[in-house]
């Protein structure tokens, strides 16, 4: 599969971002997610759509609302599993690439699934909840930075425990892929239920950490 997002403006500090994070720094993942939410929300970028534009077309296709979400979420299993197969050939040299892009196109499906739902991009609120579904965490009612805080020190950790497989040339773009794929559907898992089923009216200010399962 051939998807090179090495041009858009920040790649390189993302890559580098996410390197910080193999080596131990959860901090820096906030760091990652803030660039692919700014990245996922722009119209102007050659050759990616916008969110916008991504939930158009699934807002076009026929079934209810979650329906339509799950296609959505089904693509981009695929999509992700494929990109991760392909950048999981270079083993640990592409690995910050490879998982840079697959955060990437996890958020800007998730963002699109926030559309779907009626929410605004532009709310900070809905920002720091999408950052938290990329994160993989459960729906909560209230929010703040240390709460994101805390989910970006647990993601962290569980992406360092799968950085192994993906690691190891040849047997790590059927890992790569498969780790995508997966870390895809429950993050739109996570959308679907943050932005079109289970979220409340109102998101308010702080909260605990809920850890998807």
């Amino acid at each position: 599969m051939k998807l090179d997002f090495s041009g858009l403006p920040g790649f390189d500090q993302a890559a580098k971002w996410m390197n910080d994070v193999l080596k131990g720094d959860a901090g820096s993942y906030s760091l990652i997610l803030d660039w692919a939410y700014k990245m996922a929300a722009n119209a102007d970028l050659p050759g990616l759509d916008s969110a916008e534009e991504l939930a158009g077309t699934y807002l076009a296709k026929g079934g209810t609302l979650a329906e339509r979400a799950d296609k959505l979420v089904k693509d981009y299993q695929v999509k992700t599993g494929l990109l991760g197969a392909a950048t999981g050939a270079g083993g640990l040299m592409t690995l910050p690439i490879n998982l840079v892009s697959s955060t990437l196109l996890q958020m800007r499906m998730a963002a699109a699934i926030a559309l779907m739902g009626g929410w605004k991009l532009e709310d900070e609120k809905v920002k720091k909840a999408l950052m938290l579904c990329a994160l993989g965490s459960k729906v909560v009612n209230k929010l703040t930075s240390a709460v994101l805080e805390k989910a970006a020190q647990k993601a962290a950790v569980n992406l360092t425990g799968k950085v192994v497989g993906k690691s190891v040339p040849l047997m790590g773009m059927v890992l790569s892929g498969a780790i995508d794929a997966a870390t895809t559907r429950t993050i739109g898992k996570a959308a679907k239920q943050w932005f079109i089923t289970d979220v409340p009216e109102v998101l308010t200010v702080d909260a605990e950490f809920v850890e998807e399962h």
